[in-house]
C-alpha cells in the first residue's frame, strides 16, 4: 500500500469512528468533526453533505438521542449546516 493510501484510509476510519463525548465542549468536538471533513476534502475525497449531516448526528452522544432523531425522522432533509448550528444553539 502507498502512503497516500494508508492515509486516506486513516482519515476516513477516524471520521467514520468519530464519537462524541458526555463531557466535552460541543465546539471542541465539531471542530474536530470539521477537521476531518477538511482533511478528506484536502486529498480529493468528497462527502457530501447529506452524508456528513447523518456522520454528525450519528456521533452524537447516547444523551442526543432524541435529538438525533428529530432532526433525522422530522425532516426531508437536514444539512451540515442545520444539525451544526442546532447544535451550537443548545
Amino acid at each position: 500500500m502507498t502512503k497516500s493510501l494508508l492515509h486516506r484510509l486513516y482519515l476516513k476510519q477516524s471520521l467514520y469512528s468519530f464519537k462524541m463525548q458526555d463531557d466535552r465542549p460541543m465546539g471542541e468536538q465539531l471542530d474536530v468533526f470539521n477537521k476531518l471533513i477538511l482533511d478528506l476534502e484536502n486529498i480529493d475525497v468528497t462527502i457530501d453533505d447529506e452524508d456528513q449531516a447523518l456522520l454528525l448526528l450519528c456521533s452524537l452522544p447516547r444523551s442526543h438521542f432524541y435529538f438525533k432523531d428529530t432532526l433525522i425522522f422530522g425532516r426531508d432533509f437536514a444539512s451540515l449546516d442545520d444539525v451544526q448550528a442546532t447544535l451550537n444553539s443548545k
